[in-house]
Protein backbone atom coordinates (compact mmCIF):
# COMPACT_ATOMS: atom_id res chain seq x y z
CA UNK A 1 0.00 0.00 0.00
CA UNK A 2 1.24 3.23 -0.76
CA UNK A 3 1.17 5.42 1.84
CA UNK A 4 0.67 9.86 0.68
CA UNK A 5 0.37 12.46 3.51
CA UNK A 6 -0.28 15.92 2.36
CA UNK A 7 0.68 18.81 4.55
CA UNK A 8 -1.70 22.13 4.56
CA UNK A 9 -1.51 24.84 7.36
CA UNK A 10 -4.63 23.13 9.28
CA UNK A 11 -5.26 19.70 7.50
CA UNK A 12 -8.99 20.39 6.11
CA UNK A 13 -8.31 22.02 2.84
CA UNK A 14 -7.33 18.93 1.20
CA UNK A 15 -10.24 16.74 2.25
CA UNK A 16 -11.61 16.98 -1.32
CA UNK A 17 -8.25 16.32 -2.99
CA UNK A 18 -7.46 13.60 -0.50
CA UNK A 19 -11.20 12.13 -1.77
CA UNK A 20 -10.50 12.47 -5.30
CA UNK A 21 -6.77 11.13 -5.47
CA UNK A 22 -7.63 8.02 -3.71
CA UNK A 23 -10.33 7.58 -6.20
CA UNK A 24 -7.99 8.81 -8.80
CA UNK A 25 -5.42 6.41 -7.42
CA UNK A 26 -8.15 3.30 -7.34
CA UNK A 27 -9.05 4.00 -11.27
CA UNK A 28 -5.42 3.28 -11.95
CA UNK A 29 -4.95 0.01 -9.47
CA UNK A 30 -2.86 1.56 -7.06
CA UNK A 31 -3.97 0.98 -3.15
CA UNK A 32 -3.07 4.24 -1.13
CA UNK A 33 -3.97 5.64 2.52
CA UNK A 34 -3.69 9.01 1.87
CA UNK A 35 -4.07 11.99 4.61
CA UNK A 36 -4.16 15.31 5.36
CA UNK A 37 -2.09 16.56 8.29
CA UNK A 38 -1.37 20.22 9.54
CA UNK A 39 2.22 20.63 9.48
CA UNK A 40 2.73 20.48 13.59
CA UNK A 41 1.44 16.88 13.85
CA UNK A 42 3.31 14.93 11.00
CA UNK A 43 5.27 12.95 13.35
CA UNK A 44 2.28 9.99 13.96
CA UNK A 45 2.24 9.20 10.56
CA UNK A 46 6.37 10.07 9.50
CA UNK A 47 7.26 6.69 9.16
CA UNK A 48 5.11 5.14 7.06
CA UNK A 49 5.23 7.68 4.39
CA UNK A 50 5.98 7.10 1.26
CA UNK A 51 5.23 10.35 -0.47
CA UNK A 52 5.02 13.24 1.37
CA UNK A 53 3.62 16.58 -1.01
CA UNK A 54 3.67 20.05 0.95
CA UNK A 55 0.32 22.22 -0.17
CA UNK A 56 1.49 25.60 -1.80
CA UNK A 57 0.14 27.30 1.62
CA UNK A 58 3.49 25.83 3.27
CA UNK A 59 5.75 25.62 0.60
CA UNK A 60 8.32 27.61 2.97
CA UNK A 61 8.46 24.27 5.07
CA UNK A 62 10.05 22.17 1.96
CA UNK A 63 13.33 22.60 2.86
CA UNK A 64 13.64 22.10 6.49
CA UNK A 65 10.78 18.61 6.20
CA UNK A 66 13.84 17.61 3.01
CA UNK A 67 16.37 17.86 5.77
CA UNK A 68 14.36 16.21 8.15
CA UNK A 69 12.73 13.27 6.08
CA UNK A 70 14.96 13.16 3.39
CA UNK A 71 16.69 10.31 4.28
CA UNK A 72 13.29 8.31 4.73
CA UNK A 73 10.96 9.15 2.60
CA UNK A 74 11.53 8.71 -1.00
CA UNK A 75 9.25 11.22 -2.41
CA UNK A 76 8.99 14.79 -0.99
CA UNK A 77 7.54 17.29 -3.18
CA UNK A 78 5.59 20.79 -3.16
CA UNK A 79 2.38 20.57 -4.74
CA UNK A 80 1.70 22.68 -7.60
CA UNK A 81 -0.35 26.12 -6.67
CA UNK A 82 -2.80 25.63 -9.70
CA UNK A 83 -2.97 22.30 -9.84
CA UNK A 84 -3.75 22.25 -6.05
CA UNK A 85 -5.95 25.50 -6.46
CA UNK A 86 -8.23 23.13 -9.73
CA UNK A 87 -7.62 19.96 -7.88
CA UNK A 88 -5.93 18.37 -11.03
CA UNK A 89 -5.29 15.11 -8.99
CA UNK A 90 -4.02 13.64 -12.13
CA UNK A 91 -0.88 15.93 -12.23
CA UNK A 92 -0.78 16.00 -8.68
CA UNK A 93 -0.71 12.54 -8.19
CA UNK A 94 1.49 11.03 -11.34
CA UNK A 95 3.96 13.58 -11.04
CA UNK A 96 4.97 12.18 -7.43
CA UNK A 97 3.98 8.63 -8.36
CA UNK A 98 6.66 8.41 -11.01
CA UNK A 99 9.52 9.86 -9.12
CA UNK A 100 8.89 7.26 -6.42
CA UNK A 101 8.69 4.85 -9.15
CA UNK A 102 12.18 5.76 -9.83
CA UNK A 103 13.37 6.06 -7.02
CA UNK A 104 12.29 2.42 -5.23
CA UNK A 105 12.63 0.86 -8.86
CA UNK A 106 16.64 1.69 -8.21
CA UNK A 107 17.23 1.70 -4.73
Amino acid sequence: MLVISLICNLGMSTSMLIKRMTEYAAQKGIETDIDALPFDRLDGRIENTDILLIGPQVRHLYKKLLEQYGDTIPVIEVMDMSDYALLKVDRIFDGAYEVYHNKTQNS
